[in-house]
């Protein structure tokens, strides 16, 4: 019985417009933590409208659980009579790659079913967010390249830091001053 409405929206409008991300060159990896179905709130994309580009959008602080840069409905009406929209559905585990222009929102979840993901958003290097005025565990300040585990690397143990193995520091849960 939760999970937040999200409003129709691009996710690199956010990126842009608060973190100050140069280009649209980024991707979005969701994992569904438990059951995603029809009735729990999934995620609703518009296929296709990724190849628009950039939208026009309007920072909307009121209707959504969380201030993003939301598509207007009109335009949303347009898209969707030119791509329909789906909603990706699977068991714990499943994984949905997208791209950060892709349209997409989500209702809020009135079933007894949790709905639980975990997203990673990324992007080349020299691509990396401009502007920290969100806390670092929305818009890390971390850029360094991901690298590559050896193909053995789930059968055996290698040394990997982790930076935030005991907890998330209290300084990243705090927004730093508008630049």
């Amino acid at each position: 019985f939760e999970g937040d409405v999200w409003q129709w929206h691009q996710d690199y409008g956010t990126w842009k417009n608060d973190d100050q991300m140069p280009e649209p060159r980024a991707m979005n990896v969701a994992i569904f933590l438990g059951e995603v179905n029809e009735f729990n709130g999934p995620l609703m994309f518009i296929p296709g409208s990724h190849k628009l580009g950039v939208l026009d959008a309007q920072h909307d602080t009121s209707t959504t659980s969380y201030p993003l840069w939301t598509i207007n409905h009109d335009t949303i009406r347009k898209l969707v009579e030119r791509g329909g929209i789906v909603a990706p559905k699977g068991p714990a585990g499943s994984m949905i790659l997208f791209h950060s222009c892709l349209v997409h929102a989500s209702n809020c979840n009135l079933s007894p079913w949790d709905r639980i993901n975990v997203y990673l958003s990324l992007c080349a290097v020299s691509n990396h967010i401009r502007r920290f005025k969100r806390p670092e565990y929305i818009a890390h300040r971390d850029f360094t390249p991901i690298e590559c585990l050896p193909d053995d690397c789930l059968v055996r143990d290698y040394d990997v830091p982790l930076p935030w193995k005991d907890g998330t520091p209290e300084e990243a849960l705090k927004p730093l001053a508008a630049a």
